[in-house]
């Protein structure tokens, strides 16, 4: 006899076999994704450099979160001056943040980026073991 919310003798084994081709595929990683502020485009969280917005002194200012442990409103961006451009014409970083912020410390470290005199500069994803030496 037929249950509501049982399943039929004719659909039982087609359920069984649709749960297993789940179970023998491998479930890929979960990786947070992120939107950059200024390309738009979403990309992995390790890849992205995170911004916070600090307060000092009642004045609200965006830092780099090199180590993504600063407390508060973050917003994401690619380490790539193109794409702290675009923010900035899209006036991205009050839209972020929700209010107004001074970038002057993000813009120092694009700069400070670009006299990087080894590597490209562009990890921001910090070793967490110490056995990648």
């Amino acid at each position: 006899m037929y249950k509501a919310g049982s399943l039929s003798a004719a659909q039982a084994p087609a359920a069984a076999s649709a749960a297993a081709p789940e179970t023998e595929q491998r479930r890929r990683p979960h990786v947070p994704q992120r939107t950059c502020i200024g390309c738009r485009k979403k990309s992995d969280q390790a890849v992205l450099l995170r911004l916070a917005r600090v307060s000092m002194e009642g004045v609200y200012a965006v830092r780099v979160d090199e180590r993504r442990r600063v407390s508060g409103r973050g917003a994401w961006l690619h380490p790539d001056p193109a794409c702290l451009r675009l923010a900035v014409k899209r006036s991205a970083f009050p839209r972020a943040f929700k209010g107004p912020a001074g970038i002057t410390d993000v813009e120092r470290w694009f700069k400070a980026l670009e006299n990087v005199p080894t590597g490209n500069g562009l990890e921001t994803v910090q070793p967490e073991s110490g056995s990648e030496i």
